[in-house]
């Protein structure tokens, strides 16, 4: 019982040295200042490429509103419903300096709580907001 007890510590005591070790490895030197610089340009990419989408459940149906961002307001966006989803596409297509084309996308898909119709959806736009209203059957 004795063995086993030094054997569960020695291997503890390994553990804590692996996970020190680890630590050390990630949170600090080169790896560290990449994974940093990494982060930062992926947030500063995402920042104004946000959308949200709430969904509020009223006696008449489901409303969906869909934030957009400015970056992608002057482009095109599909809205698509398939059973219990909601399919959000937005695109935007512009032009950078040098003249080289950049497109941009991004889609959401939000689980609804009962099954929709498309062909019942009403929508309206109010400066950045979609709102999409879906009536129950």
């Amino acid at each position: 019982m004795e063995q086993n007890e030094d054997d569960k510590r020695y291997l503890e005591r390994n553990e804590d040295i692996l996970s020190h070790a680890m630590d050390q490895f990630f949170h600090s030197g080169p790896f560290s200042e990449l994974m940093q610089g990494f982060q930062h340009l992926v947030n500063s990419a995402f920042t104004e490429a946000q959308v949200t989408i709430d969904v509020r459940e009223e006696p008449s149906g489901l409303a969906v509103d869909i934030s957009v961002p400015p970056t992608f307001r002057d482009g095109d966006m599909l809205v698509e419903t398939k059973g219990c989803y909601l399919h959000v596409t937005i695109r935007h297509d512009h032009k950078q300096a040098h003249s080289s084309h950049v497109s941009s996308s991004m889609t959401r898909t939000v689980v609804l709580p009962y099954e929709v119709r498309e062909e019942d959806m009403e929508t309206s736009w109010n400066e950045h907001t979609l709102t999409i209203f879906l009536p129950k059957k």
